[in-house]
């Protein structure tokens, strides 16, 4: 089965299914489900939900069970495809979620990694820290035209302690992806504060349920939706859902939902990304 590159949906709100652009769906692969049986949960979950769009976003560089192997890896997508090619209510897109990586960019061009073969490449830090040299990584990936999404930033503790790093990188072209289970409590109190701090600030362009399994981190998006209603409006938390990652797949220019704005006006970046000599990595939007 050929995975799909183009999607189009209604312009009827009301008619419009939800978009989750960050899944871990292939089965034995990495830490999402163990058997195709329950990867088939996932899929009735995600359909009940009102998801008509899912891409398969496999860990990559971090969690895989096979040394990323690229024969396995391919064994697995092709499984999937064939197990769902008569599935008619959700549309399937290949992507991967790759653990930030001195040769991201090689990687990304030689093993097929960014969203529906778009520009868009989600990238994802380790929980604790932003690696030095990540914003001369991200120039470089600029360069070769493509445009990081980094993933859930509101749980990574760095980030959490210092949203000036988030919104340095954002402003400067990146984008960053919210959970929406971090939106609803699913992992504590901590990070749903965060979660609403960047929300509320447009650190954040798109939302995804970064589902792993059926029972604890499912693949649902319709309570993150609601949540983010309450703090950003029914508008700006639809297009997180629908008009962004629709845009992400189809490799156009996203919506602008607000422009980013400094939690912490006035603190200084001391040297995160590599020491006193910083290099840009592009020029702040005027």
């Amino acid at each position: 089965m050929e995975i799909k590159v183009k999607v189009y949906f209604s312009r009827d709100p009301a008619s419009r299914s939800l978009i989750d652009l960050h899944t871990h769906l292939l089965p034995d692969w990495d830490d999402g489900p163990e058997s195709w049986e329950e990867t088939d949960k996932m899929v009735e979950l995600a359909a009940a939900d009102g998801v008509g769009a899912v891409c398969l976003t496999p860990h990559l560089f971090r969690f895989s069970r096979y040394q990323d192997s690229q024969e396995v890896l391919e064994d697995r997508f092709n499984g999937f495809y064939e197990r769902y090619r008569n599935e008619d209510r959700i549309k399937f897109f290949r992507g991967a979620e790759v653990f930030i990586h001195p040769d991201l960019v090689q990687e990304i061009k030689a093993r097929n990694l960014s969203i529906n073969q778009s520009e868009y490449v989600f990238v994802e830090f380790p929980s604790d820290q932003v690696p030095a040299g990540s914003r001369e990584l991200f120039y470089r990936m600029m360069l070769a035209g493509y445009t990081p999404i980094i993933s859930h930033p509101e749980r990574n503790d760095l980030l959490g302690r210092q949203p000036e790093i988030l919104y340095d990188l954002v402003s400067r072209g990146c984008l960053a992806q919210l959970t929406a289970g971090s939106l609803t409590g699913g992992f504590g109190s901590e990070i749903q504060k965060r979660a609403e701090l960047f929300l509320k600030h447009h650190l954040v362009q798109l939302m995804a349920s970064d589902a792993h399994d059926p029972k604890n981190r499912r693949p649902v998006l319709s309570r993150g939706l609601e949540a983010a209603a309450r703090i950003v409006g029914q508008e700006t938390a639809e297009a997180m859902v629908r008009d962004v990652p629709e845009a992400i797949l189809n490799n156009r220019l996203i919506p602008e939902l607000g422009r980013p704005v400094c939690p912490t006006r006035g603190r200084k970046l001391f040297g995160l990304f590599g020491g006193k000599k910083k290099k840009i990595l592009l020029e702040k939007p005027e």
